[in-house]
């Protein structure tokens, strides 16, 4: 056989591989396409509505029990900040000294 010969032959055998390979993953994308549209159709069915209604669940526990843990915080920054407030309003020497010069 001549090297024209064994040319022609390797085309044909990287062909037919080529021709293999892409069946293969062809195969194995079908499989794969497959198996997402079934897991797509169960999220649609199951999984997503739980998922929203658990999601709302956290919401409202969250927001309602961090408002009972943050209230005494929230009291007693607002009375500290109103008794600083009516002090520096009182008793602020450079205040009174403006006040008289008026």
């Amino acid at each position: 056989m001549s090297l024209g010969d064994w040319r022609d032959v390797s085309i044909i055998l990287l062909s037919l591989e080529g021709i293999l390979i892409g069946l293969i993953y062809g195969a194995i994308f079908y499989f794969l396409w497959k198996g997402f549209r079934i897991a797509h159709g169960w999220l649609q069915r199951i999984g997503l509505p739980q998922g929203r209604r658990y999601a709302a669940l956290v919401r409202w526990y969250t927001f309602r029990y961090s408002r009972k843990v943050v209230k005494p915080f929230v009291t007693a920054e607002a009375v500290a900040s109103q008794t600083t407030g009516f002090f520096r309003a009182f008793f602020n020497p450079s205040q009174k000294s403006i006040r008289s010069q008026q």
